[in-house]
């Protein structure tokens, strides 16, 4: 059998081409998945201090916006409570139960990633039966996730108060 000088050219162009080929490189993609930066105390804590608002503004559609749409709260004392439309509908009810206002504090807040946490403490007023003011001293935590916007949003959010429990 007769071999070509045609023949090894052409083995030799195959072979270095599939060479090539196989050895494309990879595109770098280190800049593309850079972890997102942790988020400061401040950013953390602005989804409580937005409710509050809300609260003391009597709107309970804001009150409720501060949460992922598929967000649980765990009220002291209650059933959980999960979808923004529930938590909204929660939240209506305090306000029309006579709440006056509400202000929290951030004691501490941390952040990995999307997700973060916030621990804090509440004071909330309302109006009680005999035309008196109830304050109500306590401490809250929230998961908290950034959504897509950027923004630090509740996925679920628990409270206490700091009463005792009342003695029969």
């Amino acid at each position: 059998m007769k071999t070509t000088p045609k023949f090894f050219m052409l083995l030799s162009m195959t072979i270095m081409l599939s060479t090539i080929f196989s050895c494309k490189q990879q595109p770098d993609t280190s800049e593309k998945l850079e972890a997102p930066k942790s988020a400061t105390v401040e950013e953390l804590g602005q989804m409580n201090r937005d409710f509050a608002k809300a609260l003391t503004a009597k709107d309970a559609v804001a009150a409720a916006i501060v949460y992922d749409e598929n967000a649980s709260i765990l009220p002291p004392n209650e059933p959980i409570v999960t979808g923004r439309a529930n938590i909204q509908a929660y939240w209506q009810g305090a306000i029309d139960a006579g709440i006056i206002d509400a202000t929290v504090q951030t004691i501490d807040a941390k952040s990995n990633g999307n997700l973060g946490y916030e621990i804090g403490t509440f004071t909330m007023r309302f109006h009680g039966a005999n035309n008196d003011t109830i304050v109500e001293v306590g401490k809250y935590t929230e998961i908290l996730e950034r959504n897509e916007e950027g923004k630090w949003i509740s996925t679920y959010g628990m409270w206490s108060s700091n009463a005792p429990m009342p003695t029969e």
